[in-house]
Formats: structure tokens, sequence, C-alpha cells
């Protein structure tokens, strides 16, 4: 979750003139929080040990 936020956070603060390394960290962003929501979800149903 924490690694989420630092990627977000070097793409709103980065000095870059460039759009693709915005759209890399956010996705980056995006699949490391689906996964941590996912894992979540699945622990709670106690389909994952």
């Amino acid at each position: 979750m924490v690694s989420a936020v630092a990627l977000v956070l070097m793409a709103l603060c980065g000095t870059e003139e460039g759009r693709v390394e915005h759209i890399w960290l956010f996705g980056i962003a995006a699949l490391l929080l689906a996964i941590v929501i996912g894992d979540a979800v699945l622990r709670r149903n106690g389909l994952r040990s």
C-alpha cells in the first residue's frame, strides 16, 4: 500500500516532460492496489490460507 502511494507521489512530483513515465507509475500503482485488495478479499472469504 505504501509502495503504491510512493509511486503516485513520484508521478505527481516528477520533473519529466513526457507522459510515458506517468502512465507506467500510475499503472504499476493500480496493479499493486489490485493485488492487495484481491488478497484481502480472498483471505476474508477463506479461499486462501
